[in-house]
């Protein structure tokens, strides 16, 4: 399931705000080379300002994440310290080689989409998950309870990789 953000955007033309809706995290959900694109399109987090119309990409981090081929991929324009944190999180509960904590960060648009294309093809292979640590997902869950600063996406993909983590424990 994508994950899906409401922020307050400035255009970088009018300088007007207004709120809009970006994804966060794609899942890709066990897409082929050939059809990923019906997941991520090329207006992907691209917002019209309602108040001159001028569009443009938000300069956010994006996860493309697809857990039945396994790999993860970061769309980051421009630095984001929350993908090194969520890193570190998924370091702590899948394995310090698992495709989300090693998954690879592009900056360009479309060199994304080929990072993309190319798992999909079978010439980027990802480290799969080795582990579940249930201890290190209760720690960000108690630390997701107390107001802090927002994270990305780790408490949504969280909860819906419990029941894939189940699996892979009780294999």
């Amino acid at each position: 399931m994508s994950k899906i953000l409401d922020l307050q955007i400035q255009c970088p033309n009018c300088r007007q705000q207004y709120q809009a809706k970006v994804f966060r995290t794609l899942w890709g959900d066990g897409c082929t080379a050939a059809n990923f694109t019906s997941r991520l399109k090329d207006d992907t987090n691209i917002v019209p300002c309602p108040h001159c119309g001028y569009s443009f990409r938000v300069p956010l981090g994006l996860m493309y994440v697809d857990v039945k081929t396994g790999f993860a991929v970061w769309y980051e324009p421009q630095p984001d310290p929350n993908i090194d944190d969520e890193a570190k999180q998924y370091a702590a509960i899948f394995g310090a080689d698992s495709y989300y904590a090693k998954a690879p960060r592009v900056k360009d648009w479309e060199e994304f989409k080929h990072t993309i294309r190319r798992y999909y093809t079978g010439e980027l292979k990802a480290t799969p998950i080795t582990k579940f640590d249930f201890s290190s997902l209760k720690q960000q869950s108690s630390k997701s309870a107390t107001p802090q600063k927002k994270s990305g996406c780790m408490g949504v993909l969280l909860l819906l990789l419990i029941p894939i983590a189940l699996g892979i424990v009780l294999i």
